[in-house]
């Protein structure tokens, strides 16, 4: 039953940032279609879509785990990895196909942002929490300690 409960807090936070991923590549593939005139999106570009975020987040989740604290390497690899999956995610299932190079620039840098406001929001302002939570701890047993 232990691993049962760590394979599925495990995969709660796979999903969660799969879906975080796959809401934001969708909203860009939403904006693309809609500046060449089109109002849909293809049932096969979703599922493709889907598809690269669930493997980087499935990904993510084992190279930055929840909790400890990880080395620029593994930080780099991380970076690396969105690079590699999203980028080359939209050449082969041609997400954008017929973008131009300012395009493809304005798409590489929200890839960028969004990649950095998930670690900034990771390791800036949940350990933030976790620190103001932590210092509420040791102050609510204090006062235990003390009886009052």
């Amino acid at each position: 039953m232990k691993y049962y409960l760590k394979l599925y807090r495990w995969s709660m936070q796979m999903k969660l940032r799969m879906g975080l991923y796959a809401l934001g590549l969708l909203f860009c593939k939403m904006i693309w279609n809609w500046s060449q005139g089109g109002v849909t999106v293809r049932s096969l570009e979703i599922v493709t879509i889907w598809a690269a975020c669930l493997i980087f987040a499935m990904l993510e989740t084992v190279l930055l785990p929840a909790g400890r604290e990880h080395s620029a390497l593994q930080v780099a690899v991380w970076a690396c990895a969105a690079n590699l999956i999203f980028i080359g995610g939209a050449l082969l299932a041609g997400w954008f196909r017929g973008i131009n190079a300012a395009g493809a620039v304005l798409l590489i840098a929200l890839l960028e942002l969004f990649a950095a406001m998930m670690w900034f929001g990771d390791h800036v302002a949940m350990r933030a929490d976790s620190l103001e939570l932590n210092r509420q701890l040791k102050e609510y047993q204090r006062r235990n300690e003390r009886g009052e």
